[in-house]
């Protein structure tokens, strides 16, 4: 009963916090995304979307900090109200009394390695390849009328009229990366197999070639603004969208592995510890408050002196797997930084008090 009544108590707490912290970083996500829905005509179930397939990043940061601060609430809460000291009276031992805590420590640890071993990666790079397609074939078919929108890093498009049946014209189309400028009467959107592309007639090209300016006219041409098939397969997959399989064991063969592989590694020992973080951070908090005793003037020390203890563990860790990424002898302290702690504080924890203060023998009277 006591078991289940902390754990519904922590649940609680955990459950509120993670979807208010989701909510406000939604919002804070939406205003970087707006972009697309305003300048390259993203549809809204897509901009649904990309929220979604963003959530699996952020959560293996949050719960760890979630579950701590549920945690260390409860059992303050518990503290103030007396029902901790209700309980130790009654001969729960301290271990007991933390089995809650540590259960749901365990609970969102199996479900923070369900994030970083599949959805983590798999989420990231459908939203990587998303928002690479938001920002060249949307942009593409969602042109403005008037307006230069900008398709990718490279390229420019400006037309002053869409008709209704879909014809561009006066059109004008630069590319930053080939230093190419087409100027043409008339253009349309079509798609194909490879990705969209827009075929302009009667207009102008201007490029340069042999540090010179070349202008040559033609009837009809074709422009690649989109993603082809061949540019998605051959794009550099980044360490936060490969499989722990790939990470700890890449091709390299490939020249841009080489050049990334303590990058790739740093990843790699990053998904097996960080969920790993939220047990060690919910152990910490446990270990805190149950032996920091009780004060009718509050807990403020020893709360104070857990989110210090939180806040080395958590920004040591994002830190030490930083460092790795340049250095590979920063691996060991990324499992010391998150083992260390949670041993010391499971030992404190679950470990019977084996010294005791014998009570003093009483002096015989004269």
């Amino acid at each position: 009963m006591v078991t289940r009544y902390i754990s519904r108590q922590i649940t609680v707490v955990t459950i509120v916090a993670t979807l208010s912290m989701c909510m406000l970083i939604t919002l804070v996500q939406s205003v970087r995304f707006i972009e697309l829905i305003v300048n390259n005509g993203l549809p809204l179930s897509e901009f649904l979307r990309i929220n979604i397939l963003a959530a699996p990043r952020y959560l293996v940061y949050l719960l760890p900090i979630v579950l701590f601060g549920a945690t260390l609430f409860t059992y303050n809460r518990m503290i103030n109200d007396s029902e901790l000291i209700v309980l130790r009276a009654a001969g729960f031992s301290r271990g007991r009394l933390s089995r809650p805590g540590l259960l749901l420590g365990v609970i969102i640890t199996a479900i923070l390695y369900s994030q970083t071993l599949y959805f983590l990666p798999a989420s990231q790079s459908e939203l990587r390849t998303i928002l690479l397609q938001a920002r060249s074939e949307w942009g593409a078919a969602f042109l403005r009328e008037g307006r230069f929108t900008s398709i990718g890093d490279n390229v420019t498009i400006f037309i002053r009229e869409r008709t209704a049946s879909g014809e561009l014209v006066d059109l004008l189309y630069h590319n930053q990366k080939d230093q190419l400028t087409i100027i043409a009467e008339r253009g349309a959107i079509i798609d194909r197999p490879d990705g969209p592309r827009i075929i302009v007639k009667n207009g102008s090209k201007q490029f340069f070639k042999d540090g010179r300016l070349h202008l040559l006219s033609f009837e009809q041409s074709s422009l690649d603004v989109g993603l082809s098939k061949k540019s998605k397969e051959l794009r550099w997959i980044e360490p936060q969208e490969r499989f722990l399989p790939d990470l700890l064991n890449p091709d390299l063969s490939d020249p841009s592995v080489q050049q990334f592989i303590l990058k790739i590694k740093a990843e790699a020992h990053n998904r097996i510890l960080s969920p790993v973080i939220a047990l060690t951070l919910a152990s910490v908090a446990i270990a805190i408050i149950l032996g920091g005793g009780f004060s009718r003037r509050g807990q403020t020390k020893t709360i104070l002196s857990a989110i210090g203890v939180m806040l080395t563990i958590y920004i040591g860790n994002i830190s030490l797997v930083n460092a790795a990424g340049g250095n590979a002898a920063f691996v060991p302290a990324i499992y010391a930084n998150a083992l260390l702690p949670l041993a010391a504080s499971l030992i404190f924890i679950l470990m019977p008090k084996q010294y005791r203060k014998r009570p003093a023998e009483a002096r015989p009277q004269s």
